[in-house]
Formats: structure tokens, sequence, C-alpha cells
């Protein structure tokens, strides 16, 4: 509580109520605090992150890519789109969605998902009314559903089949409360999740599939 009430006053309960996880984490190690410095451990994480592919760790699935994007040039027409001028965009990096769907679906997590779509209704007195809640109980997902298990199956397949409902969802994120750092990332939910827990941050229902480099704008003159 000393150190609570003491120093600055924008520590919250909450705060407070982290700091013995950290200390009881077994990595947390005492001794290596005696001559901690916020300033030089700030510069070494800053030295740190000048390497972006330690961010992307190559051993936790994430790739490096590169995409060409076709370039229009005004007052210009092209035989082919073959033909029409490339900017390449590298630095991409990504997981395959695959493996996330994989990584999903063998956590112990995937035992709260739903796999079978259903129809949900509300009746009062005589009137039935269709109650549109949760993406595995929309017309789509049992439209989706119905079409996978329609599909011929090889001899002696008898997997359930199910649909993994992908949402995803892309927007700038600004990294420091001074500066411009920012970065370009897609996140993925999965519809199979109910949006109750999907909405809690401390579900950890988000998964990043990639990040994108922002492109300055090229003018040809």
């Amino acid at each position: 509580m000393a150190y609570q009430y003491s120093g600055t006053n924008a520590k919250s309960g909450a705060e407070l109520d982290r700091l013995p996880r950290f200390l009881n984490h077994p990595n947390f190690h005492a001794p290596d605090t005696l001559h901690f410095s916020h300033t030089r451990e700030e510069q070494r994480l800053d030295k740190f992150l000048e390497t972006v592919d330690k961010l992307f760790p190559m051993q936790h699935g994430w790739k490096r890519s590169s995409v060409k994007i076709p370039l229009p040039k005004e007052r210009c027409q092209f035989p082919s789109e073959s033909e029409v001028p490339e900017f390449e965009i590298g630095g991409i990096y990504h997981h395959d969605l695959t493996d996330v769907i994989r990584t999903a679906f063998e956590d112990e997590v995937f035992m709260t998902y739903n796999t079978t779509p259903f129809t949900q209704y509300w009746k009062a007195n005589e009137r039935v009314q269709e109650v549109f809640s949760e993406a595995y109980a929309s017309a789509e997902m049992r439209q989706a559903y119905d079409e996978i298990n329609a599909l011929p199956r090889e001899p002696g397949d008898d997997l359930e089949r199910t649909v993994a409902s992908l949402m995803m969802w892309s927007d700038s994120i600004h990294l420091t409360n001074f500066g411009d750092a920012s970065l370009w990332p897609f996140y993925l939910f999965f519809g199979n999740e109910s949006k109750y827990t999907r909405g809690k941050p401390t579900s950890n229902a988000c998964h990043h599939v990639a990040y994108i480099p922002k492109v300055s704008h090229l003018y040809v003159i």
C-alpha cells in the first residue's frame, strides 16, 4: 500500500493488483532490479526493436512476403492487364490462415466454440419471431454448413464437417502517446465463438494474421 500511495497518483487499484502477479512470476528475479534504470532499459528495448524480424519470429509461424499491385496511369491504356506497370510492396508479415485455424481449433478454447449452426425463435403469445444474435445462428452460417456437408466424400471419410467462421478486421493502430509510430494490423476473430466472449479483452479471442506496411503516394508526372 505504501507503493500505491507514494509517487505518482495515477496508479489504480487494478494496476496494484497486477504488481503481485509480476513479482510472483517464475521469470521475475528480484536481484535484477537492484540497479534498474527506466531510461537504460527503454534504450535497450528501442535497440531490440530496430530489427523488425525479432518482432515476428519465424518459429512462431510468421512469414515475410511481398505483393505486386497494378498502377493506374491517367490517359493511358494498356493492351492487357499483364502489361500494366506494377509496384512491389515488401515487408508484409503474415500468418497462413490455415495455421491460425488449426491452432485455434486445437486449443482448449475450441470446447466453447459452436460448430453446428441452428435457428433461434422467440415466441410471445401467438407471434413467433426469429432471433438474430450470434454468427453461428445466422442464415449464412446454416447455408455454408449445408453446402459443405452436401459435398461428395472419399471412401471411408466419416469425419465431421464444420464451418470455420472467419471475421476479419483491420485498422491503423497508434503505438505511442507521443510521436507518429504506427502499424496497420489485420485481426481475425472466429464467428464460432460467442460475441459475448469475443467482446472481452481478457478472453484473448483476437488472432493476429498480418501486419502491412504503409505505402507512400506515388505521383507520376
